[in-house]
This record gives C-alpha cells, sequence and structure tokens, in this order.
C-alpha cells in the first residue's frame, strides 16, 4: 500500500476490483438461494396479503443484480399485478429508479 496525502492506496487495483466483483457475484448467489423458495412458495396459488407481497418484493427490488433475481422480481409482478396493481406498479417503478436510471448514467 502506499500513502497518498493521508490516504491507502492499493498498489494493484485490479486484484482489489477482481475482489469486489467476487465478492458481488457472491452475495448474489446468496440472494437468489434465499429468494428462490420464497418465490416460488407465494406464487404457489395460495393466499398472499399485501404486506407479505411488499415484504417479498422489497428483498427482491434490492437484490436485482443479477439476471436470475430480476426473473424471480418479475415473476411475482407478473403472477400477483391483476391482485395487487397498485404495490406491483410501485415496485416497478423503484425498480426503474433504482437501476434503470443508473444504466442511463453509463
Amino acid at each position: 500500500m502506499l500513502k497518498v496525502g493521508g490516504f491507502f492506496v492499493q498498489e494493484n487495483m485490479d486484484e482489489t476490483i477482481d475482489f469486489i466483483v467476487e465478492s458481488i457475484k457472491s452475495i448474489n448467489r446468496q440472494a437468489l438461494l434465499v429468494y428462490k423458495p420464497i418465490v416460488e412458495e407465494i406464487c404457489s396459488g395460495r393466499t398472499v396479503k399485501e404486506k407479505e407481497l411488499e415484504n417479498v418484493l422489497d428483498g427482491l427490488v434490492s437484490a436485482c443484480l443479477s439476471d436470475e433475481m430480476l426473473g424471480l422480481f418479475k415473476q411475482v409482478c407478473r403472477k400477483f399485478y391483476n391482485q395487487y396493481p397498485e404495490i406491483i406498479a410501485d415496485y416497478v417503478m423503484f425498480y426503474k429508479e433504482m437501476y434503470e436510471e443508473q444504466e442511463d448514467d453509463l
């Protein structure tokens, strides 16, 4: 590590970036393992209350870092759109605000 103006700078940034990327991938794999059975269970046809749906959507929208997680999010949105259109519309907007605007900035 080098000290530059009171800050420590990693000499090998490639290793740091690789570590961060692998960490994000690992978190995504863990989120997928947690949320896949939850999505399967709530989409199984049983009655789902608004608060339960919102809790699941909160977790999904905050973890949409891969196509697989986005697929789970879409699955829940499609399943419950007719039953809870306002909730689904709100979460689709949350998703767009969180992820699509970031893509526009690039």
